[in-house]
C-alpha cells in the first residue's frame, strides 16, 4: 500500500509543477473532478431506473 501512496504522491507532485499549480487549485481541481464524476455516474444509474405505472404511497 505504500508503493500506491507514494507513486500517488510523486504522480500528483509531478503534475502540479508541469501545471504550474498551486496547492488550492489542485484541491479545487480534485473537488471539481470528484463533483464531474459522481454527476456522470448519477446520469448512469438514472439510464437503468425502472418506473412503475402504480404510484407508491
Amino acid at each position: 500500500m505504500k508503493r500506491i501512496i507514494d507513486w500517488h504522491k510523486s504522480l500528483v507532485e509531478r503534475a502540479q509543477e508541469e501545471f504550474g499549480l498551486s496547492g488550492y487549485q489542485m484541491y479545487l481541481s480534485g473537488l471539481l473532478e470528484g463533483a464531474l464524476v459522481l454527476w456522470v455516474i448519477m446520469k448512469v444509474a438514472d439510464l437503468f431506473k425502472t418506473t412503475s405505472d402504480f404510484p407508491f404511497p
